[in-house]
């Protein structure tokens, strides 16, 4: 928690002045009635967020604000660290931007169905499948048109 109350600090999230009444209520709340609720907690049942607003924002305002706070800031930075990470995997030399969020869509699909054995294979994706090459040349020559229109 210290570590989180800091980094709001230091965020301009909470005021500094507050930090000391912000920790008297969180460990207040640790102390006094949540703790053998929190031993119980499964996580099947309720939700973290849900659980810890119903039982801090009314008693503990400021704590609440802080818990509200690192809630945020945790979830929000996995996310977009772990988009960074599967965009690293993918991105080749000379790629285009259509072709990193094409291999991103396929890369999205195939975690979602749990692995590229369980993709199914449709007769529209065999279809475009044999057409790809011809698309491409097709999208080669509509670029060098473009390139001579600007000339």
């Amino acid at each position: 928690m210290m570590r989180r109350l800091s980094a709001c600090v230091e965020g301009s999230f909470v005021v500094e002045a507050d930090c000391d009444e912000v920790m008297q209520q969180f460990d207040d709340f640790i102390h006094t009635w949540a703790k053998s609720e929190l031993e119980n907690f499964c996580v099947a049942d309720d939700r973290l967020d849900t659980f810890l607003r119903s039982r801090m924002s009314a008693n503990y305002p400021k704590a609440w604000s802080v818990c509200e706070l690192a809630l945020l800031l945790q979830h929000g930075q996995a996310s977009v660290e772990r988009g960074f990470s599967v965009n690293k995997e993918l991105v080749v030399e000379n790629q285009s931007k259509q072709t990193l969020a094409a291999r991103r869509i396929i890369k999205d699909h195939i975690i979602q169905v749990n692995g590229v054995t369980n993709v199914e294979i449709t007769r529209n994706m065999v279809v475009a499948a044999r057409n790809a090459r011809a698309r491409y040349a097709n999208y080669l020559a509509q670029q060098k048109e473009e390139q001579e229109a600007e000339k």
